[in-house]
């Protein structure tokens, strides 16, 4: 019976792939999540593991952004091995990816700048916002707004949640009190100031998030080293798969087939999952 739906526009070899999707969505959602673009900003412990994610799900169109190497502080939680230590994330990924579905149309760069950042977003759909750069990711949420993109992002904390941001939320720097507003980019680039003024609110605002102290300071004084730059953000694969795996689920259920209702932006709804239950909390 599944058999004799396929539609025609797919291959064997797609059709082979995302055959047991079939039942948890339909063959109309599946041509919906094959057909739509999607961005993936940022290839490291979220968007790497996403961007695997959404092809194994039956994306068939996506554009991968990122210009660092792997190193191997990566190997903890990202999407690469020993061998590929000092290549570039998005051939890394991008190679992976093909191996998956040969088929795919990938559109990879290497840099997002005010010049290429209407060439990215051109023909995309729905963004996702998982790179550790404030000043791009104000560029990308910018005009993302103004062509009316939604944008999905999460953080790689021990939590189950992502919140949108679009045409109907708050926008990117109101949420995290950033002071941004009306500052052309290249000025935010060219300011040591305000790129630190920035990181500051950033992080102040994400490391309000309920028990994230008590969570990350098992080892006593790991979150204050965060808190005051001195340490990256700590991360753990489980915790950053999880994260990635909801992104994946709200990209497709909220974003893509509005099955879910898209949680805007400042309010985030989500669950513990060491406490076991949900919480809700807001930026502002």
């Amino acid at each position: 019976m599944f058999e004799s739906k396929k539609l025609k526009n797919w291959t064997e070899l797609y059709w082979n792939q995302i055959k047991r999707n079939i039942g948890l969505i339909s063959f109309l959602d599946q041509e919906k999540l094959r057909e739509t673009p999607i961005a993936v900003f940022g290839l490291g412990g979220l968007g790497g593991p996403l961007s695997e994610q959404l092809v194994r799900s039956g994306c068939e169109k996506i554009v991968l952004c990122d210009n660092e190497k792997f190193e191997e502080s990566n190997l903890n939680r990202q999407l690469c091995t020993r061998d590929e230590i000092g290549k570039y994330k998005v051939d890394v990924i991008e190679e992976f990816l093909k191996n998956v579905n040969p088929e795919i149309e990938i559109h990879k760069f290497y840099k997002i700048t005010i010049k290429n950042i209407s060439e990215i977003l051109k023909s995309i759909k729905i963004s996702a916002l998982t790179l550790d750069d404030p000043i791009i990711s104000i560029l990308i949420s910018r005009e993302c707004l103004k062509n009316q993109i939604p944008v999905i992002e999460s953080w790689g904390f021990p939590y189950i949640c992502a919140w949108w941001f679009t045409k109907d939320s708050i926008n990117y720097e109101e949420c995290y009190g950033l002071g941004t507003q009306g500052i052309m980019i290249k000025e935010l680039n060219e300011s040591k100031k305000l790129h630190l003024s920035i990181k500051d609110s950033l992080i102040s605002k994400v490391f309000q998030f309920p028990n994230l102290q008590e969570y990350c300071d098992r080892e006593p004084g790991a979150f204050n080293g965060m808190k005051s730059g001195k340490l990256p953000l700590r991360s753990f694969a489980p915790m950053i798969r999880m994260s990635a795996a909801y992104l994946t689920f709200e990209i497709t259920f909220a974003g893509i087939l509005n099955i879910k209702k898209m949680i805007l932006a400042p309010q985030v709804i989500g669950f513990d999952y060491i406490r076991m239950k949900s919480f809700e909390f807001s930026f502002i």
